[in-house]
């Protein structure tokens, strides 16, 4: 089955087009006309759109455009696109510099060095309403969600739409080597490798973890290949670098991959789009670097508490009739993974039945703040050889000179250990009340770990011995103390059942259990031993039955 190759755009100027752009640029640049002076995060989207990652558009979205993009999420001739593309840089200059732009005008775009970058071919300008935006790509004007603030100190009141063009592509630094266009991906899967279907699989700031793991294990036994794109953007400092988790990822798939079915191509990008339409742009630009599906967890572009769970998977079905399908691309919804200490291996609700006494939870956030606090995270939820890495990219460490921290301490008890809230150790009874997160200190989450680390393993292993010790037909290779410890106790329990034996049959009926026991107690004291003999070796007993004692404590004193 051939796989029909998505037509990408190409704008990137090469040869003689590249130099006679260049030529103009420097006279735009000595006259100091129509040029706008342009940040990396601005560089880097134009390089998207150059490169075809964000095809089928070839630059800045016009007036009409952009509302229906708002207003549907589709282009004006009807192709799903969730988010606006904007080239509306803040400052009074630029913006002056707008207003006097007609159509058919060439803007040249140069970096903080004065170099020409790119050049943009005017349509139209126009001016748009911030909350409008802000309340359709976000669902919320809030400006301490990310995108709302970006909208309101990046960007200006007039945008500029026209085709891009790029002459220089910016430097990717310590990520140059793992550069690799949308056409070079395409090529690499289905030239090279001669794959049918391709998983794409797009990460954030937050550290690889064994629930990205669970599902690109999944993708890859139902699909020829795996890409796995982590975004290497601008980030907030409280993240882990870039550089960090680019060799996280390199070990995870070189220790534990099949090496040659997985690709790692990073993506520079930026957070304006963050939020459920978010979900839907990573799905086209995967699409777009040849994937067939798209691999998307329960909360794929989550900011705070600003959408339900699973509203990046939903939100695919409630913009377009066909879903992903529409897009050219399936969705491969995967529920929130967990690891149970019950079942051995990580699971979802849905093939998973056990309480949440037996989870660790495998949440981004926790295993990142759990570093920043100096701890490795249990292995259960992130591979040792990974985590030392990531781990080195997390400042500040621990607390600050007032104790203070930059997520509540509680919160990674809440979103990584739950067991801790519900029950008073992993896997074993619930508390009478649930704890309350807000509550805890650091002491709990190290109590919580030591926990995880000495018993999470322990519980299928105890669980495996005793059926083993039971069932084993042949004893070779049943460890010689244990049958030697078993043989003793069951020695010892017979012993003292033919000792109590000899006090039933010469016990007083009518003693009154004071000085004298009466033969009926004795009775009772005779059946308590058989029930734990009757338990031997698995050693399940019905603890109520070993009360054989009819007294009241206050009849002691």
């Amino acid at each position: 089955m051939s796989v029909q190759q998505v037509k990408l755009v190409n704008t990137v100027l090469e040869g003689p087009s590249r130099e006679e752009a260049l030529e103009e640029a420097q006279e735009n640049l000595s006259r100091n006309q129509n040029t706008i002076m342009i940040d990396e995060e601005a560089w880097i989207t134009v390089e998207m759109i150059a490169t075809g990652a964000l095809s089928p558009c070839t630059g800045f979205m016009n007036r009409e455009d952009y509302s229906t993009v708002l207003h549907t999420g589709r282009l004006a001739n009807g192709t799903p696109w969730p988010t606006p593309l904007s080239f509306a840089m803040a400052g009074e200059r630029n913006q002056e510099l707008l207003k006097k732009l007609k159509h058919g005008d060439v803007v040249t775009l140069i970096d903080r060095n004065k170099h020409p970058v790119a050049r943009i071919h005017t349509e139209e300008v126009f001016e748009y309403d911030r909350e409008e935006r802000a309340q359709c790509v976000f669902g919320t004007t809030d400006k301490r969600h990310p995108g709302v603030r970006s909208i309101y100190e990046r960007m200006g009141d007039r945008s500029l739409a026209g085709k891009v063009e790029l002459m220089n592509r910016p430097h990717w630094g310590a990520f140059e080597k793992y550069r690799l266009t949308p056409q070079q991906c395409y090529e690499h899967f289905y030239k090279k490798k001669g794959a049918r279907t391709v998983v794409g699989f797009i990460t954030g700031a937050n550290p690889v973890h064994r629930g990205h793991e669970h599902i690109h294990r999944v993708a890859l036994e139902n699909h020829d290949m795996l890409l796995i794109q982590p975004l290497v953007q601008l980030a907030k400092p409280e993240y882990i670098r870039s550089e960090y988790r680019i060799q996280a990822y390199e070990t995870l798939i070189n220790k534990y991959y099949p090496k040659d079915r997985v690709l790692m191509s990073p993506l520079r990008v930026t957070y304006i789009f963050a939020g459920p339409r978010e979900a839907i742009l990573h799905a086209i630009v995967s699409r777009n670097f040849g994937a067939t599906s798209f691999a998307i967890g329960r909360d794929h572009a989550g900011v705070g508490s600003y959408y339900g769970d699973y509203e990046c998977q939903s939100i695919f079905d409630r913009l377009y009739d066909g879903g992903s399908k529409e897009l050219g691309i399936e969705l491969l919804p995967f529920s929130e993974v967990f690891y149970c200490c019950r079942c051995g291996t990580t699971a979802t609700e849905n093939t998973c039945p056990h309480g949440k006494q037996y989870r660790i939870n495998i949440s981004g956030t926790a295993i990142r703040e759990l570093m920043r606090y100096g701890y490795l995270p249990p292995r259960q939820v992130s591979r040792p050889e990974a985590a030392r890495i990531g781990m080195q990219g997390i400042q500040p460490k621990g607390l600050d000179e007032n104790g203070g921290s930059i997520y509540p301490v509680g919160s990674i008890i809440k979103k990584m250990f739950p067991f801790y809230l519900v029950a008073k150790r992993l896997g074993g009874q619930l508390r009478e009340k649930p704890l309350s997160w807000e509550d805890l200190t650091l002491e709990d989450v190290e109590r919580a770990l030591m926990d995880v680390r000495e018993n999470a393993d322990r519980i299928l292993q105890d669980i495996s011995r005793d059926i083993e010790y039971s069932m084993d037909v042949r004893r070779d290779i049943a460890p010689g103390w244990n049958a030697e410890s078993a043989d003793y106790v069951r020695e010892r329990q017979q012993c003292l059942i033919r000792a109590l034996e000899d006090k039933v049959r010469s016990a007083d009926p009518n003693a009154d259990n004071k000085m004298f026991q009466s033969k009926a107690e004795a009775e009772k004291e005779l059946e308590a031993a058989k029930v734990v003999f009757e338990g031997m070796p698995e050693g399940r007993i019905d603890n109520k039955k070993l009360i054989w004692n009819p007294l009241k404590y206050e009849e002691y004193r």
